[in-house]
């Protein structure tokens, strides 16, 4: 990454800092995860969780080949709750699925291994800790793809809803965002398609996997990477604390986070 000439030394130096901390940390994590085991049960999945699991992942594969052979276009408010409807109501085929066959959500999940109220707080400690990481990640992509680099669909539709005042499209957004997103999301890819993938793939393996394709589907490459780094902090969060809470406020922080910022400095590189 470069900086700008006035950019300060000492500042650039703290930044450095900061990544390599939060890398290591991170890095540790994963290293007593793999080395102890972490705290995701696998076990509860079957064959039939495999071949739904494989549906998912071959259907947002053909999504993702069709992306490629269109043009980018402007969503509208329609386009963006027909997504969110989209996953609110695979997650809710899914809770359906796995209460047929017997695994308990609650426990599978590990809803309540963590206190409601202390999940956010634990959200804010490891979602600070990734944020350096992620972000130099983002901007070495920009820095790499120059003129080519494009917002998220979403994100352009966010940041023209607010230059035209549609508070009704932006609060949209937010409540997709940071409600229906983090929520459907988290249950799909990190709760469901990795516990599949960790009880047939392994640990590792799965983490790959499944955050691989959690950036893909959102189907913009300028973001792929820092996507795919956040969806693996996810992931050893996950494993970590044994909750899909705390991913979820991760994800919702995360997103809140954003939009703060394209609210209040639009000009910046989304």
């Amino acid at each position: 990454m470069q900086f700008p000439p006035a950019f300060p030394a000492w500042l650039a130096a703290a930044i450095g800092g900061l990544v390599v901390l939060s890398f290591a940390i991170y890095a540790n994590l994963l290293r007593n995860i793999l080395q102890r085991g972490g705290k995701v049960s696998a076990r509860e999945f079957g064959m039939p969780d495999l071949f739904l699991g494989s549906f998912f992942a071959v259907w947002f594969g053909i999504a993702i080949a069709r992306s490629f052979r269109v043009e980018p276009h402007p969503i509208t408010n329609k386009d963006v709750i027909h997504g969110g409807l989209m996953f609110v109501m695979i997650m809710a085929g899914i809770i359906g699925f796995l209460h047929y066959r017997g695994i308990h959500i609650v426990r599978q999940f590990g809803i309540t291994r963590i206190f409601p109220l202390k999940a956010p707080v634990v959200a804010i400690a490891l979602l600070l800790i990734a944020y350096p990481t992620i972000g130099v990640v983002g901007k070495l992509t920009e820095a790499a793809l120059g003129e080519k680099a494009r917002p998220q669909e979403t994100v352009q539709f966010f940041l023209e809803a607010a230059e035209k005042s549609d508070r009704g499209a932006v609060a949209l957004m937010l409540l997709l965002g940071v409600v229906v997103a983090p929520v459907a999301e988290e249950f799909l890819f990190r709760g469901y398609l990795y516990g599949v993938m960790k009880r047939y793939c392994g640990t590792l393996a799965a983490m790959i996997l499944s955050s691989a394709l959690f950036a893909a589907v959102h189907l913009n490459l300028s973001s792929l990477p820092a996507l795919f780094v956040l969806a693996l902090c996810f992931a050893i969060a996950y494993e970590t604390t044994g909750s899909i809470l705390v991913n979820m406020s991760m994800h919702a922080l995360f997103n809140l986070t954003m939009f703060m910022v394209l609210l209040n400095y639009p000009h910046l590189p989304p």
